[in-house]
């Protein structure tokens, strides 16, 4: 599909509105005036379900051989995106445990891990940035993103108990609740001001172009430009 984005709103919209419901969604997280804690699995999958849009008109209309449409219909899409999210779920799988600990800081979150840490495992032991927790066969490090205001807990090699790791993303969010309100922060408006943005974009290319869904139905169940 080679067709001009600016002129096509079909293709816009795919391409945009998962994007922009992406930027909207980690925007809204960010301006939550308590931490958010999310595991690293599904902080991957909600970044690939964004980016599915520039990938469905991208690179799987590329890939997509010109007869399968008249072979198999819409059901093709279908097919390119469940091959796409496949793949997605195994890079997820192969990947190395991390915690992502949304609108806060080092500062504020390593008291509340040393706690955790210590309440799961005694012989718990820091040094600098990085926790080692013996019994439970853990070893990780934080890495602060100061722009944004995010904290990743990463594994540091692989060898680790993916299960002592769920265990421990639970128990920081449970410690999280008593954890105290922070100011909002402005990385989450900047987000969210992009993502209102392309939407509108999307919205005011639609109106302007009319018959959206017909011209939805025709691009992709009927027709593939290569």
């Amino acid at each position: 599909m080679a067709s001009d984005l600016t002129s096509d709103p079909v293709r816009l919209a795919v391409a945009i509105c998962p994007l922009a419901a992406y930027l909207l969604l980690i925007g809204f997280i960010n301006l939550r005036r308590s931490p958010f804690i999310t595991s690293g699995g599904r902080d991957w999958l909600a970044l690939a379900i964004g980016l599915s849009g520039l990938i469905l008109i991208g690179p799987l209309a590329l890939m997509m051989p010109s007869w399968s449409i008249s072979a198999y219909g819409g059901y093709t899409w279908v097919m390119m995106l469940a091959l796409y999210f496949l793949l997605v779920t195994f890079i997820v799988l192969i990947s190395r445990p991390r915690i992502i600990a949304y609108n806060t800081t080092i500062k504020h979150l390593r008291p509340l891990l040393r706690e955790v840490a210590d309440g799961l495992d005694p012989a718990a032991r820091w040094a600098g940035e990085s926790l080692f927790l013996p019994t439970m066969q853990l070893h990780l490090i934080l890495e602060e993103d100061y722009g944004t205001r995010n904290v990743q807990i990463k594994s540091v090699g692989g060898r680790q108990d993916f299960y002592s790791w769920r265990q421990l993303e639970l128990a920081l969010v449970n410690a999280l609740r008593q954890h105290e309100k922070q100011s909002i922060n402005p990385y989450g408006i900047f987000l969210l001001a992009v993502g209102v943005f392309m939407l509108l974009t999307v919205c005011v290319h639609v109106y302007m172009h009319g018959d959206f869904a017909n011209s939805f139905w025709h691009d992709f169940y009927f027709d593939v430009e290569i």
